[in-house]
């Protein structure tokens, strides 16, 4: 692979973050995207082409002058693998994704186990890579994940342990793990790009609500990676909020949300929970000024939205990755 001497890395990176859109794209276009020449662009493409990152795709529709080249990602340049981790009250659940660079399931594992430790998740990982090798991971947990250090989790057995630094020895790889619900709100502000202020919800049927939040398009973790952990806010106590998820889950989402509106003020709020069917946030009248409810959105199928935020994350660690290697030579 060619070390970068001449070319500015930061350019490199520009042009190469245009082609993860998936279009097919052509030196002027990029120029006219990047700002940079028609000179830099030409070379930094035959140095993406060089490092097979991209393809040649053809020539432009011809206007009268010489054909345009025409130019898209290598989709198998890397490939990525995701993991989702679940539980209820009995079972805990490993789905296992790899994508290519354009987000297309090239295979999918499902694992259910009764102890929801470390042996149970290498061997869903294991399966995943019988299926076809990937070059990143980003697994999604039910707790929180501070650097790959678990800290409380649904998965007890996996609490307070290295897992991000055990899982990088073992299998040599480019370890994500983020808290799932925070993975979500990724998803799920993706599908409403113009909002700069947002917020995702999910009550479980076994244990608490989580939620992230979206703000200037930025996820807001805390710096101990703990925000967001609104089980914790001192109105009801745990045993409480147990029985308020069997008796009056609504009552409890109600009073969650209305305390992050008075701290966040987001604009839109995703809301996707095990135990309602529906929910439109009646009574927040009785807590906030109309001027100030947010627009609310029941989310059906919570597992998608994690799934996107996998994808989102994992395609920018392994850019990242790509330009620290190419930098490194």
């Amino acid at each position: 692979m060619t070390k970068i001497t001449d070319l500015k890395e930061d350019n490199i990176h520009q042009i190469r973050q245009c082609f993860y859109d998936g279009e097919i794209w052509t030196k002027n276009k990029l120029a006219q995207k990047t700002g940079l020449s028609l000179a830099a662009t030409t070379n930094i493409l035959q140095y993406l082409l060089q490092n097979n990152e991209i393809l040649l795709d053809g020539k432009a529709q011809s206007t009268g002058g010489r054909k345009s080249k025409q130019y898209v990602l290598n989709a198998d340049y890397q490939s990525l693998g995701v993991m989702l981790l679940k539980r209820d009250h009995i079972n805990y659940y490993y789905a296992g994704r790899i994508y290519n660079l354009l987000g297309k399931c090239l295979g999918d594992i499902r694992l259910t186990g009764t102890k929801g430790d470390y042996n149970e998740l290498v061997r869903a990982i294991d399966l995943l890579l019988k299926k076809k090798h990937f070059d990143s991971l980003v697994i999604s947990i039910p707790g929180v994940s501070n650097n790959g250090m678990i800290n409380i989790c649904d998965f007890e057995e996996l609490a307070q342990r290295d897992l991000g630094g055990l899982l990088k020895d073992r299998y040599q790889l480019s370890i994500i793990i983020e808290n799932d619900v925070n993975i979500a709100g990724i998803g799920f502000s993706r599908q409403y790009p113009q909002c700069n202020n947002l917020a995702f919800m999910y009550q479980p049927k076994v244990k608490y609500i989580g939620c992230s939040m979206i703000i200037n398009h930025q996820l807001c973790k805390g710096f101990s990676n703990f925000a967001g952990e609104l089980s914790y806010l001192p109105f009801f106590t745990h045993l409480q909020q147990t029985e308020m998820l069997k008796k009056a889950p609504d009552n409890l989402l109600l009073n969650q949300l209305v305390s992050l509106c008075c701290v966040v003020n987001p604009e839109i709020v995703g809301i996707s929970s095990d135990v309602l069917e529906d929910f439109s946030g009646d009574g927040m009248e009785n807590y906030l000024p109309k001027e100030h409810w947010p627009q609310i959105v029941f989310v059906e199928d919570f597992d998608s939205l994690i799934y996107e935020g996998l994808y989102v994350l994992g395609i920018e660690k392994i850019i990242d990755n790509i330009k620290k290697e190419q930098t490194n030579g």
